[in-house]
């Protein structure tokens, strides 16, 4: 699925569902203005989840277009990885309708953080997984020839088999779809990114 048609799916699904409160997990650097207006337009509260420089960014966008911190919030890690501004989020009580995760997209970092996410999550809200199909080996050579990327990505932590595998697709389908009872949605889901409703408990046999 293409950048655009995501986020006309996350856009839909905003206005579509009765979502309340929105989290991201990896925002990236591109601003999406269109996105904040319609979290903005229909009085969701949001939290951005990011290293420290890129929240710094979409904040700086959230003032330019007039947008209350108040219900547009940005949490930045400045060492490691954004699982423990999750754990911390749990702590403090938070609870989410909508949560989208694109962040690292490899077992290490994101299924930790996937875990996370469930305890964040209201009974019967949602949760999204982008690049559901990608994998450290098709990405490898553009990977180790970006300075940004080989730093983020350390593909000797990896086997080949590992490096093969869709780490997110293993998450959201293996674990949050079959093992934990989330429904996928399919109108809303394609063979790389899936929309899944939480269940009102989740059984972890």
């Amino acid at each position: 699925m293409k950048r655009k048609d995501i986020n006309k799916n996350i856009e839909t699904i905003l206005e579509q569902f009765e979502i309340r409160s929105f989290m991201e997990i990896g925002l990236g650097p591109k601003l999406r203005p269109s996105r904040l207006e319609a979290i903005d337009r229909l009085g969701i509260s949001f939290t951005g989840l990011d290293f420290q420089p890129v929240c710094d960014t979409h904040a700086a966008e959230r003032d330019r277009l007039g947008i209350s911190p108040d219900r547009m919030r940005y949490v930045g890690n400045t060492t490691g990885t954004y699982l423990y501004n999750l754990i911390r989020l749990k702590r403090e009580g938070a609870k989410f309708d909508f949560i989208y995760l694109d962040g690292h997209h490899t077992m290490y970092v994101d299924f930790a953080a996937a875990m996370a996410c469930i305890p964040l999550l209201n009974p019967g809200a949602l949760i999204a997984f982008d690049d559901v199909t990608w994998n450290l080996a098709e990405k490898e050579e553009s990977l180790s020839s970006s300075e940004f990327y080989s730093r983020i990505y350390d593909l000797s932590l990896y086997t080949p088999d590992e490096r093969a595998e869709a780490h997110v697709g293993v998450i959201a389908n293996e674990y949050f779809r079959d093992l934990f009872g989330f429904r996928e949605i399919p109108e809303f889901s394609s063979a790389g990114w899936k929309l899944l409703e939480a269940p009102t408990s989740i059984s972890l046999t």
